[in-house]
């Protein structure tokens, strides 16, 4: 849905965690990654329903608290996920999705660096992907 202005929102500094890596190779790193940008969905109930992909094998930079990044003006976002998607099984597609907020703590271990209310997150194998959804009903 194009239709939907986001407004930039706060940001905050936060430390990283990319300490055995020098500044220039993360800056590179982050030059170079994917940027993650929202998908907005009306849903059946008319709540809004905010989505990322986070594809395999891809350098990518999402926001840690999206919140904080983005905003619809005037509207109430019910829900925000983070669909991951697969390059290399032979049906591609969608792996899973998980609540945003429960991703990003999953994703923790793959972070190589936060900057602002960013997280630079490493390229996965699809098994780490799938790994993520451990836990999930």
């Amino acid at each position: 849905m194009g239709l939907f202005h986001f407004k930039k929102t706060e940001k905050s500094k936060t430390q990283g965690h990319g300490a055995d890596m020098n500044n220039q190779t993360i800056d590179r790193l982050v030059q170079e990654a994917y940027r993650a940008n929202p998908r907005v969905y009306e849903k059946e109930d008319g709540t809004l329903l905010v989505g990322f992909a986070l594809t395999e094998d891809t350098d990518s930079l999402f926001p840690i608290v999206p919140e904080k990044q983005w905003a619809l003006e005037g509207k109430t976002i019910s829900e925000w996920i983070i669909t991951m998607v697969s390059l290399t099984n032979p049906q591609g597609g969608v792996i899973g999705q998980i609540e945003y907020h429960d991703a990003i703590k999953r994703l923790e271990p793959f972070i190589i660096t936060k900057i602002d209310n960013w997280a630079l997150i490493r390229a996965m194998t699809h098994a780490e992907l799938s790994s993520l959804l451990d836990g999930e009903e």
